[in-house]
This record gives C-alpha cells, structure tokens and sequence, in this order.
C-alpha cells in the first residue's frame, strides 16, 4: 500500500451537491408552488454556497491507505480523523451510481464488523473506476489473507437468473399482510370512485386518491424498487468468498467471506410458496451501503424454483448444512395456543359489542340508508371472520413451527402466511432469552429470542413453544463454545 495522501474524485462535489440541490428544490416547490425568476435567483443563492461548502470539503478531505490501517482526514473547520485498521475491516465493496457511471468513477464502500456501523459504512471513497477495482483487490486480500477474485472477472454464475425472476421476486417477495393491506385499499379506492361518482358526479375523489396512493405506497413502489434494487441478479462463490452482482440504475458489486455469515434464512411469501418458489436471505455484518441499502439484508438467491433454491444453498452455504431431526410444538404449546385462542375471543368480542350495539340502535331509530343497513351485521360479520383467522393461524403454527439442534448449527421454522427457515450458528449468537408467560409455566414450555448482529444492527429470531429444556440447552451451548474460546 502506499502512504501517500490521496483525495477523492471531483465528481464528489457534484454528486453531493445535486443530492442537496434536489431536496432544496423539492421544498421550494412545496413552498411556494412555482418557479419565478425571483425564486430561481434566491435558490441559485444557497446552490452556489453548497458548491463551495463541497468544494472546500473535498479539497480539504485526504485519504492514506497505510500498510495496517486506512486514514481519511478531513482538515474543515469541524476536524475529522477516522483511522480504519484492516483487522476490522468486514468487507469492502464497489457501487457504481448514474454519476459515478457518467464520470468513470466508482464508490469504495468499506464496512467494519461493528452493529452499531452496520447500516452505514464506515467510509464511502469515490474513485477514477480502476484504481477503486485495484484498491478493493487489495483491501480484500488483506483482510482475508488470501489472493482475492476481482469483481471484473469473468466468472459462470451458478444459476442464470432472468429478468422474468426478477420481475416475479419484485411481485411476490412483498410480505403478505402488506400485499392484503394493498389489495384493501385498492378495493376501497374502486368503491369510494364509484360512490362519488354516483353521488356528486366526480366532485369528491378526495378518500378515492388517498386509498389509491397507500395502495402505491404498500404494493407498487416495493415491488417496482425490488425489480430495480436486483435487475441482472447474479451471485458466485470463489473459495470462502460468496459474490454478489445486481442493480438497473446504481450498480452493486458486493462480497462477503463466509466466516461472515451469522444466519442463513429460506424465505417464501404465500404466493411464491403457491408458485413453488422461495429465496435465501443472509444475515451478515459489515455490508452497509451509502445510498441507504445498508438497511436490506443481502440475497443470496432471489425468488427462484424451490428445486434451484435448494441447490443453490448447497453449493453456496454448505457450512449451514447439517443432519438433524426437526421437533415439532409439543402437546404443552397446543393447550397454551387454545388458552390464548379462547382468551383472545372474548376480549375481541368484548371490544366489538359495543359498536355493534350503537349501529343497530343507529338503524332501529330509523336509519334506512345502505350503510344504516349494513352496519348491524358488519361488526358481528368482521368479529367472527377475525375469530376463524385466529384459530386458523394457531392450527397453522402447530402445524408449521419447528425447531431443531445440532452440534454446530440450530434451526427455526416460523410463519403463518409467510414462512422462513432460519439456520443460526451457536457461535454468532449474541444472547438468548427464554420466555415463559403464565400459560406457557403452567403447561411447562416456554419461547426463545435469539438475537444476532446483522446488516441493520441486531436482529432477532423467535422461535415457538417448546419444552423449556430444550431451549434452556441453546443458552448452554451458546454458553459453553463462547467459554471455550471458539465464538
């Protein structure tokens, strides 16, 4: 590595000052509800003192790659010396954005094996594109001790991933209670048209538009963000190095050493699973990105065949493969689901009585509208449809939750309308918490938490009910390797 100082592309200054010029235009819009000149004049005041700011910035901004450490230094009037050593350094990836693609430059993202870090990389450095590609190389022999595969190469991914899978994954991998909130308010958006145009001819749309833009916001704009977020999908794995290359509008190239890997998910919505498709979802620290996609766990396969998916874990996480026998909610866990069942009912039959007693009161005294009509029979319709949901998603939970240990490795399985798998290492796990309520004492078994370090900080897996031994025993092994020195 060389010590000598080094700054940033220029293009920085033009890349962080449209990012603020945008949002400045955005208010002003809002604010004042056009553009005339003298509005123009005042936003061009602050534009030309945010390219100084950047400017300055920039020019004040230095960065040496050492032989142990990476130095950024910023000389400003707030001071900044952030000192990186490659021992800390969980991985280093290239993103390549519509500037940094218009300029021939690349983003070095470095991350650190930090929680606290995890959303936000630790240094993000713009560079000419080759010697950000030459830096990474580098970076990442060292910190894996190892001579390093270069993003450039041409490399055969293991499974060819269309644009029809991407389209489908953006579609179907959107959970499924957000999907039915979506599908609601579409519906409401059709009736509340239909109604106002019935009524007042078109005069009020209000409560139409509104519903048609949570229907936007809840099923459209993540579907079409996934479909961008993973065009060109592909994911290889070169020694202990798994690689991953997609995006449509910025480019990510993103690696991570296996030693990485906290927790390996199979994931399924309820229509993917009806298609026969499912994806696998990875639980890593040190991948946080400067454009606010540090917040996504990385995919490791997008929505594909389950056959493909299976064969894809094999080949790409064998590590988390294990022979084991999955124990199913004991008998205990049944009596304590009906309790809370039964108990659950009641409240809920409690709280909807009341209404129900005032819209059939409403329409005794002499309502005779539709709605007037309607509501009597509404509450008591929407309290035993949520009734039957309950009892169906406890006959699913005992159906469906699993748990099962290895020597190594443990395993849940959840989910009601959406399902997910979860392989954990007994090393990566930071605590576990064992819940017992006053039901679960009462039948003798008891919930886990498990909480572990991921890309959006700590995150944590739930587990069903089960005997309060066998959880208790997690707690023993996390214990016991930790002691012995192999976390």
């Amino acid at each position: 590595m060389s010590e000598e100082l080094l700054r940033c592309h220029p293009s920085i200054i033009v890349e962080n000052t449209l990012r603020t010029a945008i949002a400045l235009l955005i208010i002003l819009f809002f604010w004042v509800r056009s553009l005339d000149m003298p509005y123009i004049v005042g936003l061009a005041v602050p534009l030309v003192v945010l390219i100084a700011f950047h400017y300055r910035q920039w020019k004040l901004t230095f960065i040496r790659f050492g032989e142990t450490d990476i130095v950024v230094e910023r000389k400003t009037l707030f001071k900044l010396k952030k000192t990186i050593p490659y021992s800390r350094i969980a991985s280093v990836n290239i993103n390549r954005g519509v500037i940094n693609r218009l300029f021939g430059t690349s983003k070095l993202i470095i991350n650190i094996n930090s929680g606290y870090n995890a959303v936000k990389p630790e240094a993000s450095l713009t560079f000419e594109q080759r010697f950000a590609d030459r830096m990474c190389e580098e970076i990442s022999r060292r910190i894996n001790c190892a001579e390093m595969p270069s993003f450039g190469e041409e490399v055969e991914p293991l499974v060819q991933f269309t644009t029809a899978d991407v389209i489908l994954h953006g579609l179907f991998s959107v959970p499924t209670y957000q999907s039915i909130l979506g599908a609601f308010f579409l519906a409401n958006s059709v009736i509340e048209q239909y109604r106002s145009t019935i009524t007042q001819a078109g005069a009020d749309l209000g409560g139409s538009l509104i519903s048609l833009f949570m229907f936007f916001l809840l099923t459209v704009l993540p579907a079409v963000r996934h479909m961008i977020y993973y065009y060109g999908f592909k994911v290889y794995r070169k020694g202990d190095t798994i690689f991953l290359q997609h995006g449509l509008i910025r480019l990510y190239n993103i690696s991570f050493n296996i030693s990485r890997i906290n927790a390996i998910k199979v994931k399924n919505t309820l229509v993917s699973r009806l298609l026969g498709r499912s994806c696998i979802e990875a639980e890593v620290v040190g991948i946080g990105s400067d454009d606010g996609r540090g917040t996504t766990r990385p995919l490791i396969s997008i929505l594909k065949d389950d056959a493909i998916t299976q064969r894809l874990f094999v080949e790409l996480v064998p590590e988390f493969i294990y022979e084991g026998e999955a124990e199913k909610q004991p008998d205990g866990a049944r009596s304590v689901l009906i309790g809370r069942t039964i108990i659950a009912s009641a409240v809920l039959i409690a709280v909807m009585a009341y209404p129900s007693m005032l819209a059939y009161e409403r329409f005794a005294s002499g309502g005779n509208g539709i709605v007037d009509a309607m509501l009597p029979y509404a509450f008591p319709l929407l309290t035993a449809l949520a009734i039957i949901a309950i009892v169906y998603s406890v006959s699913v939970s005992l159906r469906v939750r699993e748990m099962d240990t290895g020597e190594r490795l443990f395993t849940f399985v959840n989910g009601i309308l959406d399902r997910e798998t979860v392989v954990m290492s007994y090393d990566k796990v930071q605590m576990v918490h064992v819940i017992r309520g006053p039901l679960a004492r009462r039948f003798g078994v008891a919930s886990a938490k498990v909480f572990l370090l991921s890309s959006t900080g700590t995150s944590s897996m739930s587990s069903g009910l089960f005997r309060e031994d066998g959880l208790e025993r997690i707690c023993e092994i996390v214990m016991e390797r930790a002691t012995r020195g192999r976390r």
